[in-house]
């Protein structure tokens, strides 16, 4: 998910894209969008389960239990949501959140 700023409103529009990693000076073809995702501190959560309960639970507590206990906020740039296995109805994904010091 692209161009969200840390502070949005609940219910601010996404941008949703399907990406892969690629290295700065690699050519990239004009049709395609870059989103850049800056060197920085990250915090990644996993979620192994039910899809998409799992992850809605996971996303969830990362707002209501993470941030809250810890001393870190959010910092611009992309989240990322990685999916690591996708089988039916079960789902094991990675959640990016880039973040600095508060």
């Amino acid at each position: 998910m692209a161009g969200i700023e840390p502070d949005a409103p609940e219910g601010s529009p996404l941008t949703y894209l399907h990406g892969v990693a690629m290295r700065a000076d690699s050519a990239v073809p004009d049709d395609l969008d870059v989103v850049r995702a800056d060197a920085g501190t990250w915090a990644v959560f996993r979620s192994s389960g039910p899809f998409p309960e799992a992850l809605q639970s996971m996303m969830a507590a990362t707002a209501t239990d993470w941030f809250p206990s810890n001393p870190w906020r959010l910092r611009p740039g992309p989240s990322i949501l990685r999916y690591l296995e996708l089988t039916g109805s079960h789902a094991t994904c990675e959640y990016w959140l880039p973040i600095e010091a508060a």
